[in-house]
């Protein structure tokens, strides 16, 4: 029962570890390097102030806010590329 307990609990720890870091701006690339971010991109996209088709533009030129429930929102353009910030900081436009 313990290594059932414990093999749970390293799911959950695993599943919440592939979440962004809340309040932190993000560009694509990261987000997808943090879990399968695709869909979620896709959809902020289409849902922004000014709806955008992901499949027109390249995703990569755009940086998105992480928010407690690790659900994201466009918010920048970003025209010449986007940057890494590092860790534990935020991604920014070039």
């Amino acid at each position: 029962m313990k290594v059932i307990l414990s093999s749970c609990a390293l799911c959950a720890s695993l599943s919440a570890a592939a979440n962004c870091q809340a309040g932190l701006d993000y560009c694509a690339f990261n987000l997808m390097g943090k879990g399968n971010y695709h869909n979620e991109i896709y959809d902020t996209l289409r849902h922004a102030d000014r709806p955008i088709d992901p499949t027109k533009v390249n995703f990569d030129y755009y940086l998105y806010r992480c928010h407690d429930d690790g659900t994201i929102l466009k918010t920048e353009n970003c025209p010449w590329g986007c940057v890494d910030g590092g860790d534990n900081r935020d991604d920014f436009c070039e």
